[in-house]
C-alpha cells in the first residue's frame, strides 16, 4: 500500500513540475529571440529588421493567445518588449542612416535643421 501511495505522490510531483516548466517555456522563445537580437543586430539592414519585427510580432501573438498567463509572466513579457524596443531603437540607426543617404538627404543639413529647431524651441520657452 505504501508503494502505491509513494508512486501516486511521485507521479503527481512530476506532473506539477512538468506543468510549471511548460508555462515558463511559453515565454522562453520570446526571451531567446530578444537575447539573440541584442547580440546580433548591430549591423542589421532594413530588410533584416523587417524580418525581425515580423518574428517578434508572431511570438507576441502566440503569447497573447494564452489565457492563463500569470502576473509574473506578463511582467516578463512587458520587460522583454521594452528590451526589444530599446535594441531596435539603438541598433537600427545605421539602417535609417543608409536609407537617408539613398534618399539623398544630407546628414549635415539634417543635423543643422535639428539644432536650429531645438534652438527655436528654447527661445520660445524663454519668452
Amino acid at each position: 500500500m505504501k508503494k502505491y501511495i509513494l508512486l501516486v505522490l511521485l507521479t503527481a510531483g512530476i506532473f506539477c513540475l512538468t506543468s510549471c516548466q511548460s508555462k515558463s517555456s511559453r515565454i522562453d522563445d520570446l526571451k531567446e529571440f530578444v537575447e539573440d537580437i541584442q547580440k546580433d543586430s548591430k549591423d542589421y539592414t532594413q530588410e533584416q529588421w523587417e524580418k525581425a519585427n515580423e518574428k517578434f510580432g508572431e511570438l507576441l501573438e502566440k503569447i497573447n493567445s494564452y489565457d492563463d498567463l500569470s502576473e509574473e509572466e506578463l511582467k516578463e513579457v512587458a520587460k522583454l518588449q521594452g528590451q526589444y524596443a530599446a535594441t531596435v531603437f539603438k541598433n537600427s540607426g545605421k539602417a535609417i542612416m543608409e536609407q537617408m543617404e539613398k534618399a539623398g538627404i544630407a546628414l549635415d543639413g539634417l543635423l543643422e535643421g535639428i539644432d536650429k529647431g531645438l534652438d527655436n524651441e528654447q527661445e520660445a520657452q524663454e519668452e
